[in-house]
């Protein structure tokens, strides 16, 4: 799988296969079994992405209704991990916004 690379409010996502993890592709017996195993194998392919934001991992989860969370990010699930990605960058950019004011003694 080929990285997919963004650039988003000046930071830098990216979705890639674990280096530490290569894909195990299995040759189906029968035609039949062809179709479960590519679905297999794409839902493999998911597992194994790593999720970057500005070079470092963030870690993630799926709900049962296979929408991703963020582990430092519980408040929003989306399908996307990319559209995820930019909703915690936000929430990091408003909530550092909210520390700075904080800091000045509510000056805005």
């Amino acid at each position: 799988m080929e990285p997919e690379r963004q650039e988003y409010k000046g930071h830098r996502i990216e979705l890639r296969a674990r280096e530490d993890e290569g894909l195990r592709a299995a040759q189906p017996q029968r035609e039949g079994e062809l179709e479960q195993e590519e679905l297999e194998q794409e839902e493999l392919e998911q597992e194994e992405l790593e999720l970057l934001i500005d070079d470092r991992p963030v870690r993630y989860g799926r709900l049962p209704d296979g929408r991703y969370a963020l582990h430092e990010y519980a408040y929003d699930w989306q399908g996307d991990l990319i559209d995820l990605a930019q909703r915690f960058i936000d929430y990091r950019d408003k909530a550092e916004e909210i520390r700075r004011e904080a800091e000045s003694g509510g000056e805005a």
